[in-house]
């Protein structure tokens, strides 16, 4: 009965995006990746997740109903050249390993399955006046954190398994047959709807960085939004994602220090510096201690075993999905090593180097760079600063514990939201600007003729 409502709720969502207003396709892609782990499938040949079903179906919903919009989200976009490079790079790495047909497709979906999101927020943030996504965050937020309670208290997750079971085909790490959990001995975690607990923490940390800036604009009460965010630096606390914690200090404070005079600036720094000096050696021993999370000792292997298949093909890569393949395992991490040595390979520079080899990680670095200078330009604007602190907490995240759990496609649609709507922003001011200066004109004309 509980699996033929979750289905019910998918299909439900699925027609409102299908049938309802066409403007809102975006919130309703941006719903999928929250609600269902993309660890769960309708088909496995070809792979059909959910989310892959809202993405694919959103861009065959702008390109009928909404073509300019299409075509502005692709040739407008700006972050379009590095979103060329990384489709020339997965194209070349697929080539010229001599993957042929199946090595385009499977690049071509790669594509579109992570850096494509760009573009359909990219679209959203077009229509960010209609859609104002932050606005609907708050019963949603507080539902999750109820959630993470349940499971942080009772060290079980139950609404993992109830989706996933929902659906035929499910290829994850975890047992749904029996208590699931991502709890240790040494450390309590929780991962509600996603995948893993630094899946979890990487999306909060966006979300904390969105709801931190737009806390003034939000249509809400005060306490409201105080709730909202105190809840969202919970779920954090809960999911034990150290990565998430460390990004979400630095993105909170960033923001203060956009926020403040030059002598607070200068005070801020010194604080820091002290703080820092005093909290590194213990950040660096709780790292150190083997069995419990990623240690150093670790990070130093991976680091080693990237460099060597690095080394393999230097320029283009080794494949597209390289190390899923032929190093890893699937499961709900979607990349863990087979070989207990070596861990997670949690940064996103190495999968980035073996896979794809030095074209894909400049286009790559790239990709981030164009969102940093885009978003500093127009840091004056609540979209602006909000872009650019999620680009950066995310950034740091992917460097630190890599990309895992679709927690990049869920950075991206902030990303992208912030971009499109900072160009809505722009339009309006140029438009303002020119609406200023006709009437200005008109009235010199006017004073002319009535000294005549």
């Amino acid at each position: 009965m509980l699996n033929m409502a979750v289905l019910l709720m998918f299909f439900l969502l699925f027609a409102f995006m299908l049938l309802g207003d066409k403007k809102n396709a975006y919130v309703w892609v941006f719903v999928s990746l929250v609600l269902f782990p993309p660890c769960i499938y309708f088909m496995q040949s070809p792979q059909v997740s959910p989310q892959q079903a809202f993405l694919y179906a959103f861009f065959i919903v702008a390109l009928i109903w909404n073509r300019s919009a299409f075509f502005d989200g692709i040739f407008k976009h700006p972050l379009r050249i590095p979103l060329l490079l990384l489709l020339l790079s997965l194209m070349a790495t697929a080539v010229l390993n001599g993957d042929g047909v199946s090595g385009m497709y499977n690049g071509f979906r790669y594509y579109m399955e992570n850096y494509a999101y760009l573009i359909v927020a990219f679209i959203g943030g077009l229509n960010y006046k209609s859609i104002r996504i932050e606005d609907k965050w708050f019963y949603p937020i507080v539902i999750m954190c109820v959630f993470g309670v349940i499971e942080f208290v009772a060290k079980n997750n139950y609404v993992f398994p109830l989706i996933c079971q929902a659906f035929p085909y499910y290829d994850g790490y975890y047992d749904l047959g029996s208590a699931v959990s991502a709890s240790r001995t040494y450390r309590s975690r929780i991962f509600i709807t996603t995948t893993h607990p630094t899946v979890l923490g990487s999306i909060l940390c966006s979300s904390l960085m969105m709801l931190t800036c737009r806390l003034k604009e939000l249509n809400w009460r005060k306490g409201k939004s105080w709730i909202a965010w105190c809840c969202l630096i919970l779920l954090v606390a809960l999911s034990g994602s150290r990565t998430a914690w460390v990004c979400s200090l630095i993105g909170l404070t960033i923001y203060g220090f956009m926020k403040v005079g030059i002598r607070t600036k200068f005070m801020i720094i010194v604080v820091l510096g002290f703080g820092m000096a005093w909290m590194a050696p213990k950040a660096i021993e709780s790292f150190d201690v083997e069995g419990q999370g990623s240690s150093m000792s670790l990070r130093q292997e991976q680091m080693l075993f990237s460099y060597l298949h690095f080394l393999k093909s230097p320029i283009y890569g080794n494949g597209v999905r390289y190390t899923s393949k032929y190093v890893m395992e699937r499961d709900t991490y979607n990349d863990r090593v087979v070989d207990n040595e070596i861990g997670g390979l949690e940064s996103v520079i190495f999968f980035q180097l073996i896979d794809y080899g030095l074209f894909g990680f400049v286009s790559y670095l790239l990709l981030f760079l164009f969102a940093f200078i885009y978003f500093f330009r127009r840091r004056k604007s609540s979209y602006g600063q909000t872009g650019f602190l999620v680009t950066v907490s995310f950034f740091i995240f992917a460097c630190l514990s890599g990309e895992i759990g679709g927690n990049n496609t869920y950075a991206y649609m902030l990303i992208g939201y912030c971009m499109g709507a900072c160009r809505v922003e722009e339009d309006d001011e140029t438009e303002e600007d020119s609406e200023k200066k006709k009437k200005s004109a008109e009235k010199k004309v006017n004073l002319c003729e009535a000294d005549v």
